[in-house]
């Protein structure tokens, strides 16, 4: 009698489902033959379970095709054992042989819940797949909105930094004879940053004009870009001022054709806002 091994418990799985080849399940069954009780109730068990599972899993009707083939293959089988000649067992003398029934394997029913169980493993994969690809996204989704609202949260600072700057200069921005309407505006310029927020109230253009902002150095002016108020003639231009701030004087605001002064240097329009900065 051969010795069991832990790998014959293997082998049994494999002999339930039908995957040994031919050499290893003549081995397999020798050693069954010689009566191990151990891989006999492995083979007893996992018979069971492969049956239990397979009997779980919805009943499904052949398809017409299907059916055909497989009664051709009966029809084949029967009429090829009809036709084999019969082969006598082997002269045996008493006691020589010793006959151990065992389970035939269910092979049909095996391979039914192990293709059963791969398909469930198959999806859960895929699903799992799937949800693992959407956590990325949305976790690259939060990372990108993080970064936006840090760098949204750093300039806001920055610009309060600017307002609250202990050597900050201001300036009163004050309606000129040219302008309709009341006109107001604070700036305050940073001149270490070289940053200045504007705050405006009242503006409200022409729909075929804009407000200009410009800075104003000696005789000289420079274009700080367009001023772009609510409906209720309210905006908050922040703008860096470039160049050499140190005769910088004052802060204007000219009402210039649709996109503004075409020269960038000089308002084309009438100036209807002025303010001096202090210190």
């Amino acid at each position: 009698m051969s010795a069991h091994r832990p790998e014959h418990l293997a082998q049994a799985a494999a002999w339930v489902v039908g995957s040994l080849d031919p050499a290893e399940q003549r081995e397999f069954e020798t050693h069954l033959s010689e009566g191990c009780d151990e891989c006999r109730a492995e083979i007893a068990r996992l018979s069971e379970g492969a049956t239990l599972l397979a009997a779980s899993a919805p009943p499904a009707r052949p398809s017409p095709a299907v059916r055909a083939r497989v009664m051709a293959e009966v029809r084949r089988d029967a009429a090829a054992r009809a036709t084999r000649p019969a082969t006598p067992p082997p002269a045996t003398t008493p006691g020589s042989v010793k006959v151990i029934e065992f389970p035939k394997p269910r092979r049909p029913w095996a391979v039914l819940a192990w293709a059963a169980a791969a398909v469930v493993l198959a999806v859960f994969s895929i699903i799992s797949a799937r949800q693992v690809d959407q956590l990325k996204r949305e976790s690259a989704g939060l990372r990108d909105q993080i970064a936006k609202a840090e760098k949204q949260l750093a300039d806001e600072r920055h610009w309060v930094e600017v307002m609250s700057a202990p050597d900050a200069r201001t300036a009163e921005l004050a309606a000129t004879p040219d302008a309709a309407g009341a006109l107001r505006a604070r700036a305050t310029f940073d001149p270490k940053s070289h940053d200045a927020v504007i705050v405006f109230q009242g503006l409200k253009a022409p729909g075929d004009r804009d407000f200009e902002l410009w800075a104003l150095r000696g005789n000289e002016a420079a274009s700080l870009g367009l001023i772009h108020p609510d409906a209720d003639g309210n905006a908050t231009l922040r703008v860096e001022v470039t160049g050499d701030v140190s005769d910088l004087v004052a802060f204007a605001v000219s009402l210039e054709q649709k996109g503004g002064s075409p020269t960038k240097t000089a308002p084309t329009g009438p100036v209807v806002m002025i303010g001096k900065l202090s210190g």
